[in-house]
């Protein structure tokens, strides 16, 4: 059901009482290119009280530098909140009239990330958390953005950028390893911040059976093998808070997800070679500082 709450402020809300694949199915062909915003911004949150107002507006100043004032939305998921975090959003909607808040009634990190790019309309969807993102890539991947289908930030492309700890790092590439080993997938991450083509987006979307964590896996993996083009930048990874569940419980998991990716991933062949670059750090930063250059010399001369 979608409800429109009339008021000092519009705020569009989603209860989501039906599959994510059924809302990507029903999205209309068309996309609002010429009459609203060009980008989505999906940032699934869980009680995130104490983080969620600062960062958001950290992040929209760039929104505003990079994309345009009234050119991008929030598309929020609050994916089982109890604590105060749906206060803050209503506040969040206030500062942000076009914000999207789609709300699920229990947690599930790849449910709700789902649910957020089902409900996206627009051109453009940038994928990312609320405790972890980077905002060159960001900013280098926009201005990109009609080079490729998917634009995804990885972890682990270079090692100088990741500050997870040991453990940790070891976990990731065991998972990753297995991805590659299994599913042939040629990139080094697929948990990350991503920029995606909406139109592009859809009919991946839609066949995506996987939750939890390995959504993100499933989506990647599946888009690879459709022919979506895609490119993979190395981005910075710090951990600003310890995990909320215990390693043990999220290993436990993951390899029951896991083997049902595999089970759903084998009805799917690869539907050509692989379209894939990779970039370096330093490509991102270089073409970023001349931009900014660019910017500044345009703004000397008006």
């Amino acid at each position: 059901m979608i409800r429109l709450i009339m008021g000092t402020v519009p705020i569009v809300i989603v209860r989501t009482n039906h599959t994510a694949v059924e809302r990507a199915r029903s999205l209309p062909n068309c996309l609002n290119m010429n009459n609203g915003p060009n980008l989505s911004v999906v940032i699934p949150i869980l009680n995130e009280e104490e983080i969620l107002w600062d960062n958001l507006c950290t992040l929209a100043a760039v929104f505003d530098d990079e994309a345009g004032p009234a050119s991008w939305r929030f598309v929020i998921v609050d994916n089982g909140s109890t604590d105060t975090t749906p206060e803050v959003l209503q506040q969040v909607a206030e500062r942000w009239p076009l914000t999207t808040l789609i709300l699920e009634r229990s947690p599930n990190y790849g449910r709700a990330l789902r649910a957020g790019l089902s409900a996206v309309d627009t051109p453009w969807v940038h994928q990312v958390d609320i405790e972890q993102w980077d905002l060159e890539f960001f900013r280098w991947a926009w201005r990109n953005r009609e080079r490729y289908d998917v634009f995804m930030g990885s972890k682990r492309a270079d090692p100088t950028l990741n500050q997870q700890s040991r453990y940790r790092k070891f976990l990731s590439w065991g998972l990753n390893a297995l991805i590659k080993g299994f599913f042939n997938y040629v990139g080094t991450d697929t948990h990350g911040p991503k920029l995606l083509r909406t139109a592009a987006l859809r009919p991946i979307l839609a066949e995506c059976r996987m939750s939890w964590g390995q959504f993100d896996s499933e989506f990647m993996i599946r888009g690879s093998r459709a022919g979506l083009s895609f490119c993979e930048v190395p981005v910075v990874y710090i951990e600003h808070r310890p995990s909320r569940k215990l390693m043990i419980e999220k290993i436990g998991r993951n390899v029951w997800e896991f083997n049902r990716l595999r089970r759903i991933m084998r009805r799917q062949d690869s539907g050509g070679p692989i379209r894939f670059e990779s970039f370096p750090r330093t490509v991102v930063l270089e073409e970023n500082a001349a931009a900014k250059a660019a910017a500044a010399a345009k703004t000397a001369v008006r």
